[in-house]
């Protein structure tokens, strides 16, 4: 194995702690070199950066050394969140630091203490930052974000025939996205960090009258939330596959069954459902597992994905519609408002703030996931443009797959339209490479330089002891309530089939690809994320009990054991672990 990946980055000096708490579901599987020269370090990164800038937290310079902004790092083809980054964004919006590693890494035993800095403390940009917070807890509406999301929709429908573009075209198109991710991620910046400061003041108020659980009743059921959306547009696809016995029985047979069906539809009733696909694809079809890297493969490049899904969500009863779900959710929390307002009642002061945290975190929580969704609408275009061109590889027997074609750095692609066959060796090894780097299990924290890749941990190498009867872990609490049920562990979305409805979904992290899973399941439990990652997001929006940051959840719990997920107090408690239950 080599020694470090072909991307990899150094450790900055100045913010030198690193972590995979809620990085590990943006990009979940090992960076491919062109998904993260050309989509991050030439386009996310740079307006992650400026985000930041604009907002309050650092100056201009302060930290803009492009194309390795360390807000971010890669070790071992793993993406990282910078941990020292984050604290001192913590630290400049006045957090309390303990707190903040709290919500971000839950009690893992590896988090480093914090290291003062003399520029930590900087008294003009904690000033900025909180004009900006004035501002937003002053906002109505986003429509910037809205009209970046209705501009970025529109890409795939107005994309030009890309088979008809010459692969020196194909280049220039990939490169053209870079202002579109620049500008979404500076957006996502900006709602990710307003969609915390009503849900802060909740928790604050909640916390005063001596029910913090409440808190997560009020930012549950808000409805509008694109995260959760590919759900609803999947519960659709369900219901018309129930409704027609025809396209019930190629189901049975099996989804392979139904592509080919839609493929060449030759009834009506094939018709109507391929058209029910169609319309899903013009709205989710740039989600799919590990939607940032354009190396994966969306729904719309894999449409047979999607339809796993569907085959899984179609034995689900109609009561648990995610519009059923929205309606008994929006009633609690409606109710859980009126429970503080009657709290709070003759203290005027108190009653105005707990409105303007309850408009922000309304308006806010849903904007974030709709930057989240322009970004990847974007990153597609990007994919599918740079598909075409490793389909023409394939043709010419370069490589395997399309995807192959990812194993280029953004530097070599004039390189390689120039002269495709130079680089077929090239791609090979590093493709040989890239597949040994699936078999790492990389480490939660990085706090001083990691070792050669040869020396890290291998996943078949980590053994835990499986958990006992009235054994406990600990993590985030995440979607409210307590949840008593069988557990299912999945590494796979696409393993869906394996999840009866009511198990206990236990997954090393989530992304939209998961989605759906979370209407079949009873509750959900996920190795890594922090309180804005997507399984609290979607939990919460779908109604079930959720605990994130658990770390050995898909080591420890087993299937078949029968375990008590309590979202509120952020604990798995294994009620019972029969002879039976299996890895």
């Amino acid at each position: 194995m080599v020694d470090s990946w072909l991307v990899d980055w150094s450790r900055s000096e100045r913010l030198p702690f690193y972590t995979r708490a809620n990085a590990g579901e943006v990009l979940p599987d090992p960076a491919s070199p062109l998904g993260w020269t050309l989509v991050f370090e030439e386009g996310l990164l740079p307006g992650w950066y400026r985000g930041f800038v604009e907002f309050g937290i650092y100056g201009p310079e302060e930290f803009n050394t492009p194309p390795r902004i360390p807000v971010v790092g890669i070790f071992g083809g793993y993406f990282y969140l910078n941990l020292s980054h984050m604290r001192l964004l913590g630290l400049r919006l006045g957090a309390d630091l303990a707190e903040f590693d709290a919500g971000l890494l839950g009690s893992h035993p590896d988090t480093p203490p914090y290291e003062p800095h003399p520029d930590d403390v900087n008294p003009d940009l904690s000033a900025k930052a909180a004009a900006t917070i004035g501002e937003i807890l002053g906002r109505s509406s986003f429509p910037e974000i809205d009209e970046d999301r209705a501009r970025t929709a529109a890409l795939a429908q107005d994309r030009p025939d890309l088979t008809a573009m010459t692969d020196a075209e194909l280049v220039a198109r990939a490169r053209s996205f870079a202002w579109e991710l620049d500008n979404g991620f500076a957006r996502h910046d900006y709602s990710s960090l307003a969609s915390t400061i009503g849900p802060s003041i909740l928790a604050g108020l909640c916390a005063s009258i001596g029910e913090p659980g409440l808190q997560l009743e009020l930012i549950s059921g808000l409805g509008d939330v694109d995260s959760a959306s590919p759900s609803w547009g999947l519960w659709r696809l369900s219901r018309d596959a129930n409704a027609s016995t025809e396209v019930t029985a190629l189901f049975d047979e099996g989804p392979e069954a139904v592509l080919a069906a839609i493929s060449d539809p030759q009834t009506d009733a094939t018709r109507a459902f391929a058209e029910s696909v169609a319309d899903f694809m013009r709205e989710s079809g740039s989600r799919g597992p590990n939607e940032w890297d354009i190396h994966a493969l969306s729904w719309e490049s894999d449409p047979l994905q999607p339809l796993k899904l569907v085959n899984g969500i179609r034995r689900a009863s109609d009561a648990d519609s995610p519009q059923a779900r929205h309606d008994r959710l929006e009633a609690r929390r409606r109710a859980a408002a009126d429970r503080l307002r009657t709290a709070f009642a003759g203290n005027d002061e108190t009653l105005g703030t707990l409105e303007m945290a309850l408009a922000s975190t309304t308006l806010c929580v849903p904007a974030r996931e709709r930057t989240k969704a322009t970004c990847v609408a974007v990153v597609n275009e990007v994919r599918m443009t740079i598909r075409e061109l490793g389909r023409r590889g394939v043709a010419a027997g370069l490589y395997a797959k399309p995807e192959d074609v990812m194993m280029l750095l953004s530097s070599e692609l004039e390189r390689y339209v120039a002269d495709p066959l130079a680089f077929r060796e090239l791609i090979a090894a590093r493709l040989s490479d890239y597949e040994e780097l699936f078999e790492l299990d990389p480490p939660f924290i990085i706090a001083s330089d990691p070792p050669p890749l040869s020396e890290w941990e291998r996943r078949t190498e980590r053994s835990l002891p499986p958990l006992r009867e009235g054994e406990v872990l600990a993590g985030l609490g995440g979607g409210a309530g307590r949840y008593t049920g069988r557990v299912c562990v999945l590494h796979d979305p696409a393993d869906m089939v394996r999840l009866e409805p009511g198990d206990v979904l236990v997954a090393p992290f989530t992304d939209a690809a998961w989605t759906p899973l979370f209407l079949i399941a009873g509750a959900v439990v996920v190795d890594v994320g922090a309180m804005n990652s997507h399984a609290v997001v979607v939990s919460r929006e779908l109604g079930i009990p959720s605990v994130l940051s658990v770390t050995t959840g898909t080591k420890q719990l087993l299937d078949g054991m029968e375990v008590t997920v309590d979202g509120t107090a952020g604990t798995v408690t294994v009620d019972s672990a029969p002879a039976g239950a299996t890895v």
